[in-house]
């Protein structure tokens, strides 16, 4: 990846300026220079280190999330992002190799001091959202204690999974055919073809195959009672190839327009409730 640089001395040292939002490909001085000139907002998001699959890699959500925060703070202006947190509460992936898990304390630690790291290095916002359906709850639950440790020299904001997006996002792929339960919610269509727009060369469609395509199972009145079973008794006790849709007949077109979509309504969402 190729980036413009723009430079500038500071204190006699010449360092390049917003070659990148991402502080773990910048310096300690570019960040210093960026929260001087205003990016004062930390996207943080939690992601996952699992199985989704035979045809993605297990760093999918990984993925994903740094594309979506990238967009997100090129879009708002302000912002860098923080280091991608994985692994995290991927329990119910642990059947199938690769998949790696954090204790429910472990990952509340390590949020929490990811958190006092940002505030005390200068942020005055974090913006956190999950790239893993499976630290939401947790997430939700146990971030307001965190923010309240935090003080009010911070402000702490939980984009929550978006109704409105997922609902749009429904229509979308209805429009092209494509039924909620093919799209599905781990490493179906929806997934693989933000993939193939993402990362095509780590996916591999001659493995793609059809998982749990039951349409009962993706219903809005059962699908909190299907993803509770998923956790407790693991994702293989419902598909025995890891897969909770249909990714045949995924394309990187589909995929950039969910992307957008996603980016589009995460920094809404950010801007109607983000102290200035």
């Amino acid at each position: 990846m190729c980036w413009i640089r723009d430079w500038k001395t500071i204190d006699g040292e010449i360092v390049s300026m917003e070659k990148t939002v991402l502080m773990e490909e910048m310096t300690w001085r570019e960040i210093q220079q960026a929260l001087e000139n205003g990016k004062n907002t930390a996207i943080l998001v939690a992601a996952s280190i699992e199985q989704h699959g035979p045809h993605l890699p297990t760093a999918t959500d990984t993925i994903i999330g740094y594309a979506l925060a990238e967009a997100v703070a090129k879009t708002m202006g302000n912002a860098l992002v923080a280091p991608v947190i994985r692994p995290a509460l991927s329990h119910h992936h642990m059947d199938f190799p690769g998949s790696i898990t954090l204790h429910l304390k472990t990952f509340l630690n390590v949020l929490e001091e990811y958190c006092f790291s940002l505030r005390d290095q200068g942020f005055g916002h974090i913006v956190m959202f999950v790239s893993h359906g499976g630290n939401a709850d947790a997430v939700k639950a146990f971030l307001p204690g965190i923010a309240k440790k935090l003080g009010r020299t911070l402000q702490l904001l939980y984009v929550y999974p978006l109704e409105k997006n997922i609902q749009s996002l429904q229509e979308f792929l209805s429009a092209k055919g494509i039924s909620p339960a093919q799209a599905g919610v781990h490493a179906g269509f929806a997934e693989t073809a933000v993939m193939l727009f993402l990362k095509p060369e780590l996916v591999n469609m001659e493995k793609t195959c059809p998982g749990l395509t039951d349409e009962a199972f993706y219903m809005p009145e059962n699908i909190g009672k299907s993803k509770m079973d998923s956790f407790i008794h693991g994702i293989k006790s419902q598909s025995e190839k890891g897969i909770l849709g249909d990714p045949t007949g995924a394309s990187a077109d589909i995929g950039k327009e969910i992307f957008h979509r996603k980016v589009k309504d995460i920094v809404t969402e950010i801007e109607n409730n983000l102290q200035k």
